[in-house]
């Protein structure tokens, strides 16, 4: 859950090798910023995607993680491996809710 004091704190993507760290709010309301910066990374396998510093979370995270996952196949010859590290239970709870927790948290 978020309150409309949380949409102020926009999502921020770091990248150190093979690892995006996302922290802030990875809302509806902001997700437009985030996927264009996205679009400036180099994806690399074996991706691991960090959400310890995030604070706030809607459904679009999810459809972010797949995103990734489809970006990371598409530059490569080769399926990209992807982990994903730090998932709040709330992200958690909407993997489990769409069927995608099994995949994405192996």
């Amino acid at each position: 859950m978020y309150s409309k004091d949380a949409e102020k704190f926009v999502a921020q993507i770091t990248q150190q090798q093979n690892t995006l760290s996302f922290s802030g709010n990875l809302l509806i309301t902001n997700i437009s910023e985030t996927l264009t910066h996205l679009q400036t990374l180099k994806l690399e396998s074996p991706l691991t995607l960090d959400f310890t510093k995030v604070v706030a979370v809607d459904t679009v995270a999810v459809s972010l993680i797949l995103e990734i996952q489809r970006q990371l196949n598409h530059q490569h010859t080769e399926p990209g491996a992807m982990s994903v590290i730090g998932v709040p239970e709330n992200l958690r709870s909407l993997m489990q809710l769409y069927g995608v927790d099994g995949f994405l948290l192996n």
